[in-house]
């Protein structure tokens, strides 16, 4: 039986949630899931998103990066709103396009190979619910690296880039602005973690200019940046044979540069408030 015959005889999948988080001024979350050839994983992560919030008001939008299979269609047969790329853009650009759709006050971006676990999505957002956080990344380094599934080559990369990442955001750009940001300790241990969640209004103050991985990267220097409250949440994750498309070596130096330019276009630059 494959994936649409599965969705035909599961009617109740197409139901959204209509109940709002009590007590929240947030009324709608907007799950973004970038995909690219993942028809063997979209179905049962749009399945398990819906279980995971059946007592949020929510949507789900999967942004289908020009897939060469039957991502779109196992999407939508799962009740979940597509936009699709006639070509392939990057999963920065997808995710872009997932933003410019949303009707939403909360942003969530997962994967969609189905390596993270849904049932985290609660965690992720309750830093946000609670106003004590603006962006908030899922990390696989506060749950350990070898629950989730990661390398130790994986594992060591992007403990290089968090390092990298924390000396440009705390040392860095308040040197080249000056000290007019204020040097501050603001430490991330997983910045390429793809699980994350941010406002709608901290994503509008946000500069991205990157179309591939290293958006992850950038979201977090744009957050530093614009001054939003950075804070993370640790996150079950298993790769189980799945392959990361992210490149360490061509991805990586994509960041550097991006990141450098940035720290240049800043110098002598005032903060940046999103909310001013």
């Amino acid at each position: 039986m494959n994936e649409l015959e599965k969705r035909a005889g599961n009617p109740n999948l197409d139901k959204q949630s209509e109940t709002a988080y009590p007590d929240s001024p947030h009324c709608l979350l907007s799950v973004i899931i970038p995909a690219k050839d993942e028809a063997s994983s979209i179905g049962s992560l749009i399945h398990r998103v819906r279980e995971s919030l059946c007592t949020y008001t929510y949507e789900i939008i999967v942004v289908n990066d020009n897939s060469s299979d039957i991502t779109r269609e196992i999407a939508e047969s799962y009740g979940a709103v597509v936009v699709s790329h006639d070509r392939n853009l990057g999963k920065g650009a997808a995710m872009k396009t997932g933003v410019a759709n949303v009707k939403g006050d909360i942003i969530v971006f997962l994967d969609g190979d189905g390596v993270h676990n849904p049932g985290d999505i609660p965690n992720i957002i309750a830093p946000i619910l609670q106003d004590k956080a603006d962006l908030v990344i899922g990390s696989r380094a506060l749950q350990g690296w070898k629950r989730a599934g990661c390398s130790l080559t994986r594992r060591l990369c992007n403990n290089t880039a968090s390092f990298v990442l924390f000396v440009v955001i705390s040392l860095l750009l308040p040197l080249v602005t000056l000290f007019r940001y204020p040097l501050k300790r603001v430490k991330v241990t997983d910045c390429t973690s793809g699980f994350r969640a941010i406002t709608k209004e901290g994503w509008r103050g946000l500069n991205l200019s990157s179309h591939g991985f290293e958006i992850e990267t950038e979201m977090i220097y744009e957050a530093a940046r614009t001054r939003l409250v950075i804070t993370e949440v640790p996150i079950n994750c298993r790769r189980n044979g799945h392959f990361s498309r992210l490149s360490v070596l061509r991805d990586g130096q994509k960041t550097l540069k991006l990141l450098a330019g940035k720290l240049i276009s800043n110098i002598g630059r005032e903060p940046l408030s999103w909310n001013n």
